[in-house]
């Protein structure tokens, strides 16, 4: 292989590499690049097409390249630390069942002096957990409808290039995450007869990388579903982007799914931080698979802007529990559980972007799915540990509080 100047060089050429074993097992890949900084056509190695470009750019060239080749592989490398500006191009892509077969998402190729980072989010966080929790590869897949998800290793060209052909040729699109860390499991991770719930699966993959919980957190062992948990319960958290509403729900599955042993899925539509746009996260649970993860007809509604409130009040499903946060309705008779969760999050948690971690002791009182104890337990491991403390006060606030509200109405 030859040598290059850059980590970012090495990487490519070890990716090509795999591609060329791939070209002798089946038709030659096209592949689609958004990755920066990757060499010219003077480090090219390889006889098929390549195209760099924009994440949207490519993905909407791969669009075309689907039907008018339509049994022409089409890999598309992307960095997950980088790959916002595509996200929303990929899922429309996947949702139109344009049929992309392979999407590779960069994993610890760039080196910091001998250590590797992680650049995907398996487990870790990044800055953008400061505002909103950065996408991860299994939300990723799970937004995809991936037909196949794995890991693969530049340090086994071989392998790796078997993973992409069995990808390949499942119908759909396939997630496989790309490492160069010896350490970590390369194979397939999860198969569509199993999608989308493989959490634990996930989380043995990570094990060794996520941080520990504070010691202030007493851990409980996994939960066994209690026989008296429904087969479904919808739960929708709907705000505006800065209020922390993806944040919610990833903590919000997690605890379900890992707290409680319940199955749970996570669904949303995120606003951006800096326009105000609308933000909603729907976390379906229960004690049976979830066959489909939006909730359209909400058991547990939080809203948290008067656009929010406006949106969802009135596609509750019968018999719903509602809570608005204060300010966002105006209270009487029929109407939604006000409880001032914005200003609880500023009080306790002194930011806004607390809010949508408040809004879950909200969802704890509301209903004993989650206990309250469960998302204690979830929350350390996504928030920087400056801010567990003062985040689950606010939780906890907004949970006595809810708690207080619901015994008033029915005495």
């Amino acid at each position: 292989m030859m040598t290059v100047e850059t980590p970012e060089m090495t990487t490519w050429e070890s990716l090509q590499d795999v591609f060329e074993i791939v070209s002798r097992r089946g038709p030659d890949p096209i592949i689609l690049s958004s990755i920066p900084y990757l060499p010219g056509d003077e480090h090219r190695h390889t006889h098929f097409p390549v195209v760099l470009g924009p994440p949207g750019r490519v993905i909407s060239m791969a669009v075309g390249l689907r039907a008018a080749l339509p049994d022409t592989p089409l890999l598309l490398v992307t960095a997950a630390d980088s790959a916002t500006l595509g996200t929303n191009h990929l899922i429309h892509t996947a949702r139109r069942n344009i049929g992309m077969t392979v999407l590779m998402l960069y994993s610890d190729l760039l080196e910091t002096g001998d250590i590797p980072v992680d650049r995907t989010g398996w487990t870790s966080t990044g800055y953008q957990v400061e505002m909103e929790q950065a996408e991860t590869p299994l939300e990723w897949a799970v937004a995809l409808q991936a037909s196949l998800v794995g890991r693969g290793s530049l340090l086994n060209p071989s392998e790796f290039a078997n993973l992409i052909v069995e990808a390949v040729e499942t119908p759909g699109f396939s997630v496989i995450g790309v490492t160069g860390d010896p350490t970590l499991r390369t194979e397939v991770m999860s198969r569509r007869s199993d999608w989308p719930e493989y959490f634990a699966t996930y989380r043995a993959w990570s094990e060794g990388m996520a941080p520990s919980p504070p010691s202030s957190i007493r851990p409980v062992p996994p939960a066994q579903p209690r026989s008296s948990t429904p087969a479904r319960i919808e739960v929708r958290i709907a705000g505006i982007g800065g209020q922390g509403v993806k944040l919610a729900g990833t903590v919000l599955s997690e605890a379900a799914a890992l707290g409680e042993g319940l199955w749970a899925t996570q669904f949303g539509d995120y606003g951006s931080a800096t326009r105000g746009g609308p933000s909603r996260v729907d976390v379906v649970m229960g004690s049976r698979p979830i066959s489909y993860p939006a909730a359209d007809n909400s058991d547990i509604l939080i809203v948290l802007s008067r656009e929010a409130a406006a949106a969802h009040l009135t596609h509750a499903g019968p018999g719903a529990a509602c809570v608005a946060d204060e300010g966002t309705v105006e209270p009487g008779p029929g109407g939604p559980l006000i409880v001032p969760i914005t200003q609880l999050a500023r009080e306790h948690a002194g930011t806004p972007i607390a809010t949508g971690v408040t809004s879950l002791g909200c969802v704890a009182a509301l209903s004993d799915a989650v206990a309250l104890n469960s998302l204690k337990i979830a929350l350390p491991t996504r928030i920087p540990e400056r801010s567990v403390e003062s985040n689950l006060r606010a939780m906890e606030a907004a949970y006595k509080l809810t708690a207080d509200l619901i015994r008033g109405n029915q005495t």
